[in-house]
């Protein structure tokens, strides 16, 4: 009797998963625009990249109940994997996760039984000869139509069938002999594929880009370099030597993390990284903006053409602090009167509401408020502390570099600089206040010198750290909620170790893990910490929020560690497993008690 009642609930059981996936229903255009509260259908969730969900299940009175109701052991990274740095995609009741060791795999997303799963592994040619490359790594899948899109990290671009996992098409983006591979997770919009792309100076032989691709076989349909060609007149930026910085010799600038879509004016925003060299007079120009564009620049594109409506410079690039982190697309009044701000435009009505990407794009942690209709300056301000930019001119937006923190061509020049106050797991946005939470911290303070005098990108960054220094803030951990329409703080936190990835719920709730274990539940309005709980491992990526059936989950990934998260917690004396290849990951999902 007890076998046949246990496989009557196996049958039962498997039954419920696999009609979920013969059930699929194709995801429009419409739904991607307005999604479902249940759904996480992408990287931050939504178009606009504000990491947060509408859900209010779980609020600021319960939130102390929820406990752990399932978990999925992911496993360890493939060779050479440089941790996990991916949320989940959640649709109709199906959680699709893409691993860090080349599998891809759907869900039930109320328990974590498996539906399916996709495994792509490296050649060996690859993992033998791909030195500097990032493998495995990558941030997340896509769901556009009846196709589940994702990328490989030897530089194909393919889809699956999301109702079972088998591959539709496949189309090689490019040679990764070339050092270029994706890196963010793809986003899609009015059918065109937008991919990330990382190509440093250390390992890429061709000039970045952000590229476009079909939905429907992943023929490439633009490329825009994010270094101008001699056809744009910011050409110049690049000094008046085309024979030594032509366009296939400049490097770096790599846009690797997931665009923001205004879905309004069909445009993919995003940031640039830094340039190689990274110092002006090694590149022939004074460091004075525009420099060297489009490094250290946020730019929106036409998602039909990749023809470029505006830029934005925040900084030329000294220190390779690059500026692709959070672009949250907003709609807010505007009335910046803050005593700490760098810069604030003259001409802001105040009160008036304005369409505008804000953000702390760089390591600096620097918060940022454009005019996303056309990269107009509005306001910016400090969040932890940073010598690096020392004001912004409200009127134009040109940035004032502090003095001692540039990197002159004096062989025997040295520079202090701090500002690694952020990495790459995302902030969010909450429209419940209004207000922008950003993971900073204070990390350690270098100073650097120049290893090379030669202009020749071949040498990478030109730059040495030769000795680390005390930060002059004493705690580590310093996350903040930030008002967007006055700039002003609504709470800072002074933690141990560096809040990471944000979630910003509708019940008032901000969800983050730190890179000491604990992943915590803190009030969106005051900065109290309501609940928390300690996790497996150090967690850098950002949890999700979804629903099944009227029940609401969190779920985050642990560990999900980098060598630059753990080497915060060398700044504080503590050991715990870094998240790469020699250990395994877990995706824990919460709720609240049935």
């Amino acid at each position: 009797m007890r076998i046949a009642a246990l496989l009557l609930f196996i049958a039962f059981n498997l039954s419920s998963v696999f009609s979920q996936q013969s059930s699929f229903r194709a995801l429009t255009q419409d739904q991607l625009n307005n999604p479902d509260p249940e759904d996480w259908l992408m990287w931050r969730g939504g178009y606009e990249n504000w990491g947060y969900s509408p859900l209010d299940q779980i609020n600021r009175d319960n939130v102390s109940d929820i406990r752990m109701v399932w978990s999925y052991a992911i496993g360890p990274g493939g060779d050479g994997s440089m941790g996990m740095q991916v949320e989940p995609t959640v649709y109709d009741g199906v959680l699709y996760i893409r691993h860090p060791n080349g599998r891809y795999t759907a869900h039930d997303a109320r328990n974590g039984d498996l539906i399916w799963e996709y495994y792509r592994p490296l050649s060996a040619e690859f993992l033998a000869d791909g030195a500097g490359l990032t493998r495995y790594r990558g941030r997340g899948v896509f769901i556009y139509s009846d196709k589940l899109i994702s990328t490989s990290t030897d530089g194909f671009l393919f889809a699956l069938d999301p109702r079972n996992g088998t591959l539709l098409w496949e189309a090689a983006m490019a040679d990764y002999h070339s050092g270029d591979q994706p890196s963010g997770a793809p986003v899609a919009f009015g059918g065109a594929i937008a991919v990330p792309w990382n190509c440093t100076a250390v390992t890429s032989l061709a000039a970045c880009h952000m590229s476009a691709y079909s939905v429907e076989d992943g023929e490439l349909l633009w490329r825009w370099y994010t270094s101008p060609t001699p056809a744009d007149p910011m050409h110049r930026s690049w000094g008046d030597d085309p024979q030594v910085y032509a366009l296939e010799e400049r490097r770096n600038m790599s846009p690797w993390v997931t665009p923001a879509v205004d879905t309004e004016r069909g445009l993919f925003i995003f940031g640039v990284g830094s340039s190689a060299p990274q110092q002006p007079a090694l590149a022939g120009t004074n460091g004075d903006w525009p420099d060297r564009l489009y490094q250290g620049s946020t730019v929106a594109l036409d998602h039909r053409t990749g023809e470029l409506l505006w830029w934005a410079q925040h900084h030329t690039d000294m220190w390779n602090n690059d500026a692709v982190y959070d672009h949250i697309l907003v709609d807010s009044p505007l009335r910046p009167s803050l005593s700490n701000a760098l810069g604030i435009n003259p001409d802001i009505t105040p009160g008036a509401t304005r369409q505008l990407v804000v953000g702390s794009f760089s390591k600096d942690a620097i918060f940022y408020a454009y005019d996303r209709t056309d990269g107009e300056f509005m306001y910016a301000r400090p969040t932890a502390y940073q010598n690096v930019i020392q004001s912004y001119d409200g009127s134009t937006g040109a940035y004032t570099i502090e003095p001692d923190a540039i990197m002159s061509g004096d062989p025997d020049h040295e520079s202090t600089v701090c500002k690694e106050n952020r990495q790459v797991p995302q902030g969010a946005y909450s429209p419940l206040t209004n207000a922008y939470y950003v993971p900073a911290f204070n990390g350690r303070c270098v100073t650097i010198k120049l290893t090379s005098l030669t202009p020749s990108v071949r040498t990478g960054y030109n730059t040495s750290t030769i000795a680390s220094a005390a930060n002059p803030v004493a705690n580590l951990g310093q996350p903040e909620a930030i008002n967007v329409e006055t700039g002003e703080t609504l709470w800072k936190l002074e933690l141990e170790a560096p809040l990471y990835g944000m979630l910003t719920t509708g019940g008032g709730l901000l969800f983050a893990a730190d890179t000491n274990r604990r992943f915590y539940a803190i009030d969106q309005w005051s900065g109290e910490i309501l609940w928390q709980t300690i996790l497996n491992g150090l967690s850098d990526m950002a949890p999700i929020s979804y629903g099944v059936d009227g029940r609401q989950y969190i779920a985050v990934i642990s560990p999900g560690g980098t060598l630059g998260s753990a080497a915060h917690l060398g700044q504080l004396g503590i050991q715990v497993p870094v998240g790469l290849q020699e250990i395994g990951h877990t995706l824990f999902v919460f709720a609240l008690p049935e």
